[in-house]
């Protein structure tokens, strides 16, 4: 298609949706927002599937939960350029958000014959969608985005601090196995130090080295 076809699409598909290519220009100026999901664990996800496989090699002793820890972000970007567009790939006409004059984009909003900006399910589920990878991430309410995005931080941080809480209460039990298991020992030691009969060390006889002599005396009453 040459760029006169391209031009005559264009303005065929502009003709009957020139209501939605007006809302979307008048996006210019505007910033957008994005979601993204990341790992908070040492190295990143990487780091945590490294960490996961030497959990259960054998002979290393380490503790891991079952998944990192994650953060959710937002991500802004400003809107310079919003501009009826061909895609090259599909052919289907839209705006092009931050079009480049490589031919590249930022966003590119499909002409449909409806709000190409406008999500029409609630921005909860859409950013649920957004955060795993599914459908559009794309929001101009950038506070409204944070404020949900937020909420499941907070909750994030309530399932640590919980986890926190526990970890903390087994530490102690073992901190506590620690002293208990010392306390045994030195008394059994004592045990041992104060167990001597005449003059033999208790523990030399039953417990290795030069075995003990005995020297045991008769005598005979005529």
């Amino acid at each position: 298609m040459d760029k006169k076809e391209i031009e005559i699409n264009i303005s065929n598909v502009l003709q009957n949706n020139r209501q939605a290519a007006s809302y979307a220009g008048a996006m210019l100026g505007k910033a957008y927002t994005v979601v993204e999901s990341r790992d908070c664990w040492q190295g990143g996800s990487e780091g945590f599937e490294n960490d996961k496989k030497l959990a259960v090699t054998p002979g290393v002793a380490m503790l891991i939960t079952n998944r990192s820890p994650r953060k959710y972000v937002l991500r802004t970007q400003d809107i310079i350029g919003a501009q009826v567009h061909q895609n090259k790939l599909t052919g289907e006409v839209g705006i092009a958000i931050n079009l480049r004059p490589d031919g590249t984009y930022d966003l590119f909003l499909p002409l449909n014959g409806k709000n190409p900006v406008v999500v029409e399910k609630p921005m909860e589920d859409a950013i649920s969608d957004a955060l795993t990878g599914e459908g559009e991430n794309f929001f101009l309410d950038a506070e409204k985005v944070a404020g949900i995005i937020n909420a499941a931080n907070k909750n994030e941080v309530k399932s640590i601090d919980a986890l926190i809480a526990s970890l903390s209460k087994m530490k102690q039990n073992i901190q506590g196995a620690i002293v208990e298991n010392d306390k045994k020992a030195a008394e059994i030691a004592k045990e041992w130090s104060d167990s001597k009969l005449a003059g033999i060390d208790i523990k030399t006889v039953l417990g290795g080295g030069a075995p003990a002599t005995v020297t045991v005396h008769t005598s005979t009453e005529e």
